[in-house]
This record gives C-alpha cells, structure tokens and sequence, in this order.
C-alpha cells in the first residue's frame, strides 16, 4: 500500500512539473515581440535659428523734376530702362523757344535732363512727347539698383540677437539660400507692434525685385560636439515635463534613457545628461508606448 501512494505521488508532482513547464512554454509564445526601427546617436554641431518674414525694398530712389516750365520736346527712356548717371533722359523746350522755333534761334531754350545716378526707370510720369510740364514737376523715378534691401520688422525681445554686421540666411520662395548681413539698424519701435525695423544687404548676385516677401533666418544658439538623436526617437509625457529615449541593449532589450532636451530643430534633437556614446542606437521608430526592458526585434 506504501509503495502505491509513492508511486502515485511521484506521478502526480511529474504531471505538475510538466503543465508548469507547458504553462510557462505558452506564456512564453504569447509574450509580442515588438518590431521597432533604430537609428544610431551621432555627435556633431546644431544651431537654432529663429525664422521671420521680410520683404525686399529699395533704398534709394531719385526722382527727376523739370529745371523749368515748358514743353517735352524729347524722350529718350521708357518705363523700365536701365540708364546710367549723365544720360540725358528729357529734353525741356521754354515756351519762348516754342514760340519761335521756325527761327534761327539754334539750340538756345532746350534744356537737358541727365539721370541722377545709375539705375532704372521705376515711375515714368511723361508719355508723350510735346507735353507741358511746370517747374518742379516729377517727370520720372530712377531706382539705384545696388541699393536693394531686405526690410524685416524684429520683435523687440530679439533685439540682443543682432547689431550692424550680423550674418543671417535669406530664404526664397523656391528654397533658394544666400547670406545677408545687418546694414543698418533704426532707432525707433513701432508703437502698435513693438517691433524694429532691420535692414539687411542680400550678398548674392541674384537680380531681386522689390516687393518681394522672404524668409530671415537669424542665428539664435549654437552647440559643437553635440548628442544627437532623430527628433522621433525623443519621448515625453503628456505635460511634457520629462524626455527620454528608448536605448536598444544587445539588439534585443530597449531601456529607457532619461535625457534632458537641448537644441533642436526640423530633423535632430541634442540630447543632455544622457550618457549615451557614439556607439549606442535608439529607437526611432516603434518606441511610443514602450515599457523600459520590452524585448524588441530591430527590422530594416
């Protein structure tokens, strides 16, 4: 009877072990893998720019009035000519020489007009020649052309960020880049909108209309030999007090790195107090949601 219930209890703590290990296999299958994809953390150099509209402008514009009240006996430009200083633009004929301009009086009561200075024609107020025009009056506009400026409105607050000779980028509608720099800084705040007028000189070649609205790209902060992840592997919580990233362990393990949030921008984010090096990878993908120490699979 003895040798009966010892062979039956051995039987029945075999049965055990045995769904125990079955129970722990299965729960060992069920547990989901999760697919995630990494990036590696790379040192270098980022800035932070702070981007603000500005449109282009003209500085110097010369307007040509008539010396004397007569008649426009002779135009030499039309709207948009290209002239250059000296050129005579108009030729003025005194209401005397009118009079007798079936005599011999030659050249005498014809006055010329030269531009001011090197240019084009922007405001043509003459169509026609034989009109009559009084002393004074605005025949037409030259627009130096070397005097295009770009005209930004700068938030006061922004105002330690810049002084005569700052470099910016100068950003076009097609994504076209180029530098400019500080030209002039005027002394006065708009009242309604605290902001101060910059004028800033584009270094490039490119003929620029006036008028044209772009984008100023004025330096903020930068940092050398940064910590850097892609902007989609930093997580946060809802209130977006704390950072962390998910740090991929033996190609199989992710644990969660708490970093502090430095500079970013469109594509990268400097990370601080991470301890992370060069040679470690973080999620970039997958990692929203993650527990620290889930088992992960790295796809390509």
């Amino acid at each position: 009877m003895r040798n009966i219930s010892i062979i039956f209890s051995t039987c029945l703590i075999a049965f055990m072990l045995n769904s125990c290990a079955k129970k722990a296999a299965t729960e060992q299958e069920q547990t989901p893998v999760v697919s995630v994809k990494t990036s590696k953390v790379t040192f270098g150099e980022i800035d932070n720019n702070l981007s603000f509209n500005g449109k282009t402008i003209y500085l110097k514009k010369n307007m040509v009035v008539s010396p004397i009240s007569g008649y426009v006996s002779k135009m030499t430009v039309k709207f948009g000519d290209t002239v250059h200083k000296g050129n005579v633009l108009f030729e003025i004929q005194t209401k005397e020489n009118k009079a007798l301009e079936n005599s011999t009086s030659g050249n005498l009561g014809i006055i010329k007009v030269p531009a001011p200075s090197n240019g084009f024609i922007s405001t043509l107020n003459v169509t026609e020649n034989g009109a009559y025009v009084v002393e004074g009056a605005s025949l037409c506009t030259v627009t130096e052309i070397n005097k295009l400026l770009v005209q930004l409105n700068l938030p006061f607050e922004f105002n330690s960020l810049i002084k005569i000779g700052t470099k910016c980028t100068l950003v076009l509608g097609d994504n076209t880049k180029f530098e400019g720099i500080v030209n002039q800084i005027l002394p006065t705040v708009d009242e309604a909108n605290q902001t101060q007028q910059i004028l800033i000189k584009p270094l490039t070649n490119k003929q620029l209309p006036e008028n044209l609205n772009l984008e100023v790209d004025i330096l903020k902060a930068k940092h050398n030999n940064a910590c850097l992840v892609p902007r989609n592997a930093v997580m946060t919580n809802e209130t977006q007090t704390e950072f962390w990233v998910m740090k991929v362990v033996n190609n199989t393990l992710a644990i969660k790195v708490p970093v502090k949030k430095g500079i970013e921008n469109d594509d990268l984010v400097e990370v601080q107090n991470s301890g992370l090096t060069s040679s470690d990878v973080v999620i970039c993908e997958g990692a929203y949601g993650l527990n620290d120490s889930t088992v992960v699979k790295i796809s390509r």
